[in-house]
């Protein structure tokens, strides 16, 4: 039978952040930059405490040569954050007066003065919905002894994106002459995922045995896959040449008519597209080699990583066009939408197909044990 024991108290004790980010935020003294601050450390504490209290920790099993995932530290993280998840999803609920709550926007004010921006209104969205029911999932399966790798790459591939992007656009941008004590309470949500990454990353996998097909069995789509890839590539480095400002006619042209969010003074429109050619094209480029290449282990992870980043950032740069508190010389012209939405909606189905096909069929990715000569 199905185990819901984690899930179902995960659920309960995140949703503890709404009287608890209520009294904060209400209170003079309490929602002031540095009680802020050490309110947040504080409360992640006791709620990772309880956790580990209410759900403890079960014994280590272990199936064969490759350990079982239990209980351990990216299970309690996972519920701690589901706790965080609720936070976000309360403070952009008090924003916008949401469901009936009156406005509340001192922990903005007093905190982290960047999320009232349309990237960052998205990604506390983001993070209260969509890894929430990330967590949901690899919680599932650590409590139901299924493999949850997959599920937390996904999972830190785009939180790490989303952090890399709010964090460098509030450190660089407009406002950077407004960070607050609270600024630093990103560091739990950039090293644990990172932790989590690294964690998942090298644990073991099976090896593929006596496996002699040394040409891929789907030539046509490995062909169409790195033809996409190429093609981003080249379109990733004029975007991120044009966020650095470049003035060369083309790439001028490009920015004015079609994607102006890159000049805007918070500097998110920029980040995204040097993260995309920072990260991206040598991914991308990579990714090539692995496709025509059997044996490279590293698509599997990779892929992953690459194609949650890709979702997630490419959403949150795109939504920018439709907040009715978006500037409107920086939203995306009219004549010009659909173009947009194509290449950016086209790049990401290029990233999740690429992820679909090193997972569907990984045995042309694994390392291989030569057959022994009698």
């Amino acid at each position: 039978m199905a185990n819901f024991t984690g899930v179902a108290v995960s659920i309960l004790i995140s949703l503890t952040a709404f009287p608890l980010v209520e009294l904060v935020t209400t209170d003079s003294a309490l929602s002031a930059p540095l009680p802020l601050m050490l309110i947040g450390f504080g409360l992640l504490l006791l709620i990772a405490l309880t956790l580990k209290f209410v759900l403890p920790q079960k014994c280590v099993e272990e199936q064969g040569k490759d350990a079982v995932e239990q209980r351990g530290f990216v299970y309690y993280t996972c519920c701690l954050f589901m706790w965080a998840c609720t936070s976000d999803l309360c403070l952009q609920i008090r924003n916008h007066e949401l469901f009936g709550f009156r406005k509340n926007t001192k922990y903005f004010e007093h905190g982290e003065a960047y999320l009232v921006t349309p990237l960052g209104i998205f990604a506390q969205f983001w993070n209260g919905i969509i890894n929430y029911i990330l967590y949901v999932i690899i919680i599932y399966q650590i409590d139901n002894k299924k493999d949850s790798r997959y599920p937390c790459l996904y999972w830190s591939g785009g939180i790490l994106t989303s952090q890399f992007v709010v964090l460098v656009g509030a450190f660089t941008g407009s406002y950077s002459n407004k960070l607050e004590y609270s600024v630093w309470l990103n560091a739990v949500f950039v090293f644990l995922p990172l932790w989590i990454l690294q964690h998942c990353w090298v644990k073991p996998r099976p090896v593929a045995k006596n496996f002699t097909r040394e040409n891929s069995s789907f030539p046509v789509l490995d062909l169409f896959l790195c033809t996409g890839l190429v093609l981003a590539s080249v379109f990733g480095l004029i975007r991120g040449l044009g966020a650095l400002g470049s003035q060369t006619p083309l790439i001028k042209y490009y920015v004015e008519a079609y994607e102006p969010y890159m000049l805007e003074s918070s500097k998110y429109g920029a980040v995204w597209p040097m993260y995309v050619a920072i990260y991206g094209i040598p991914f991308q480029l990579c990714a090539i080699y692995g496709l025509l290449h059997p044996g490279c282990q590293w698509m599997l992870n990779c892929s992953v990583i690459y194609a949650a980043g890709m979702l997630q950032g490419t959403c949150a740069y795109l939504a920018y066009s439709w907040f009715p508190s978006s500037l409107p010389e920086y939203r995306i012209p009219t004549d010009s939408v659909a173009t947009v939405l194509a290449v950016n909606i086209g790049l990401v189905l290029l990233a999740n197909l690429l992820m679909c096909r090193c997972l569907k069929y990984p045995d042309y990715f694994l390392y291989r044990l030569k057959p022994k000569h009698a």
